[in-house]
């Protein structure tokens, strides 16, 4: 597959630099050439982009497909069975594409169902985002998120634990350092660490040793020292970070996740389960608080929006980049933790418009840079150089 996409103005580079004039040939999934549209060939196919603006695929860091995004999500997977489960993970899989997700980093499904997922998308089996997936989160006995967990504890279950996720396939592994807000109607708390950071470290030594990264769940203050010290690479959350926590995950290169729309409806929604709420109405403002902070320091920070939790549906990464932007009005660096930051962090040659990178592309009727909400203007999608067909509510096919 090997087409030039023409007659649009594009966002260049890990900057985002607004280019007019130029096109962009895509080759076998990749970005071949970003230049003078008089510089590319002429001889191949074009897509004309209707004068329209081409910015990278979004990234969402942080989503759980195989949840219904409902009050009660835990409830509605505790009377589908595996399969039921399986068919809305594939079909949030659509979904993603369709809401310009071009990637989606998977951590925590049960049964392993997001490493399936993503298997099969890379057969070609059925149409989805890039997909990395965790799997199973590794969690100390009676941990946060028991349902999708692999229970370890002590240094050598760790060990085992991280080389089984490995062995089935998983892609990212996923631990949860502290207790948290939703999935547990008791017995615990936000503030509670629970795998420890000896268990950690074994897992993160191993993970790295196959070239995986690990995601920490870890919103209380111990549980965030733990992780940073036993060398996460990720942060997911994040509440009671602080000036000497940040210090570390700038030295040690730890990026930030901060899923901050998720706990917002937890805190406000009505119907969502009391237990749950009165425990983000409690942390809502410190996480808020913490992201105005330390959005403007030297750390990268990644958009994810935990799509599939309470009242979170799955193209909920544009709710967590306006969430974003109403505490830090800045609408380029907000749109950078959706696509070139998230690039960084996933350590892939996506999120960016650049020679050599993945053809993950979006067409937008108006800049994005201008206003975030432009994101909602989809004109096509493009994932690993495919042209994906979108339809109008009248069932007009848009694009080429």
């Amino acid at each position: 597959m090997e087409y030039i996409i023409t007659n649009i103005k594009l966002l260049y580079g890990e900057n985002l630099e607004l280019m007019k004039d130029h096109a962009v040939w895509v080759k076998d999934g990749s970005i071949e050439k970003v230049a003078a549209t008089q510089e590319i060939p002429a001889d191949l196919p074009v897509v004309d982009g209707n004068g329209d603006y081409l910015i990278p695929g979004l990234i969402d860091l942080h989503v759980h497909m195989m949840w219904d995004g409902s009050l009660n999500p835990v409830s509605t997977s505790e009377t589908e069975g595996y399969e039921q489960m399986l068919l809305r993970a594939a079909s949030n899989c659509r979904h993603y594409l369709l809401h310009g997700i071009t990637t989606v980093r998977d951590i925590g499904s049960i049964d392993d169902i997001a490493i399936h997922i993503s298997k099969a998308i890379k057969r070609g089996l059925i149409q989805g985002p890039d997909v990395v997936a965790s799997g199973k989160t590794l969690t100390m006995t009676g941990g946060h998120d028991p349902f999708w967990a692999r229970f370890v504890d002590g240094p050598e279950e760790a060990l085992k634990g991280v080389r089984e996720q490995i062995f089935k396939g998983a892609e990212v592994i996923k631990v949860s350092s502290t207790g948290g807000v939703y999935g547990r109607t008791e017995g615990e708390e936000v503030g509670n660490a629970e795998l420890s950071m000896e268990e950690q470290r074994v897992i993160c030594n191993e993970a790295h040793k196959f070239g995986l990264k690990v995601a920490s769940h870890a919103i209380g203050r111990e549980g965030l020292y733990n992780s940073i010290l036993a060398g996460v690479d990720t942060i997911e959350h994040g509440h009671f970070l602080d000036d000497e926590l940040i210090a570390l995950m700038e030295e040690r290169n730890v990026a930030w996740i901060p899923t901050l729309f998720v706990y917002k409806q937890i805190a406000t929604q009505e119907g969502i389960p009391q237990y749950a709420k009165e425990k983000a109405v409690e942390i809502v403002s410190i996480h808020r608080n913490a992201f105005r902070s330390y959005f403007d320091n030297n750390l990268l920070i990644g958009a994810g929006s935990d799509a599939g939790s309470p009242c979170t549906p799955h193209h909920a990464l544009w709710n967590e980049l306006y969430t974003m932007h109403e505490i830090v009005p800045d609408t380029k660096n907000i749109l950078k933790t959706a696509t070139v930051n998230a690039g960084k962090i996933l350590g892939r040659k996506v999120g960016q418009i650049r020679e050599g990178y993945q053809a993950n592309l979006l067409l937008t009727k108006e800049n994005p840079l201008t206003n975030l909400k432009h994101l909602e203007g989809l004109r096509q999608v493009i994932v690993r150089g495919k042209i994906i067909p979108l339809q109008t509510p009248a069932g007009q096919v848009l694009g080429v």
